[in-house]
């Protein structure tokens, strides 16, 4: 484990490891909101120290509770119908929201000192982490009121095997996570709101609809925020293709805020 800068207090990467390394999601939520905290209110001040080496892990922390198998191997989750089938799918989100916790706090400890982020890179992740961590700790609340708890189902991590593909390379992470698994959550996300309403679960619907599904908004736009950045940024930053990943991208937000307001006005007709 990355030994601490001995000077001037931990800094925001060295927290960032301590959550990873941390193995209770329950806890590392606690722990991510406390670190998220001082960060945002100054009481961290360094986002890293360059004398310090960082030693990402491969695999963050985690508990083996979890009964992993291959995404095709995983039951189905049915439409929320059922009690089983709606424990099944708050299970499945409070599984993927232990993973956004984790890849919050990696892409912080892995990349924001290799590729020389700017400060807001770092705030920005820090907010998407405290999110990922309340949604996560509200979601697994929820399942032990639906009569379940997290390990109680098996899960799959293709989440973090798309986060080993791209360990090496920011603009790819951000392509990846923030703008294509972040970008498919949000399509879901107002059918399984529906189901739930459907099934009679409201409060479930209202914890998806209210907190979660507007925070998971802003985490896709600072996935194309950074992408948009680095690209500019790059030595090649007037190349073909370049321009072409940024004017996609640029199209992929206009959809996502057309999807965000259609979405918005319908609640009032």
């Amino acid at each position: 484990m990355t030994q601490m800068s001995s000077s001037n207090g931990e800094t925001l990467v060295e927290a960032a490891l301590r959550v990873l390394h941390t193995d209770d999601p329950f806890e590392k939520a606690r722990l991510g909101d406390e670190v998220a905290n001082k960060w945002l209110q100054g009481h961290i001040v360094r986002p890293y120290d360059d004398s310090v080496d960082i030693v990402v892990p491969d695999r963050p922390s985690r508990l083996s509770n979890v009964k992993l198998v291959s995404p095709s191997e995983m039951p189905k989750l049915g439409k929320a119908g059922s009690l089983q089938s709606r424990q099944s799918i708050v299970h499945s989100l409070v599984h993927t929201e232990s993973w956004a916790i984790d890849l919050s706090w990696d892409i912080i400890a892995r990349f924001g000192k290799q590729d020389s982020m700017p400060r807001d890179f770092f705030t920005d992740f820090v907010k998407v982490a405290q999110d990922e961590g309340r949604h996560f700790s509200l979601l697994a609340a929820r399942l032990k009121e639906l009569g379940s708890f997290y390990g109680a189902l098996p899960a799959h991590d293709g989440l973090w095997d798309s986060a080993t593909i791209t360990s090496k390379d920011l603009p790819a992470r951000l392509a990846i996570e923030h703008c294509v698994h972040e970008a498919r959550g949000l399509d879901v996300l107002p059918t399984t709101i529906s189901r739930f309403r459907k099934g009679g679960d409201d409060k479930t619907a209202e914890l998806l609809e209210k907190v979660v599904y507007p925070e998971e908004i802003t985490h896709c736009a600072a996935g194309v925020k950074w992408f948009q950045y680095l690209c500019l940024r790059s030595k090649n930053g007037d190349d073909a293709a370049c321009g072409s990943l940024v004017s996609e991208l640029s199209k992929f937000q206009q959809v996502l805020m057309y999807r965000v307001r259609v979405r918005r006005i319908s609640n009032y007709l």
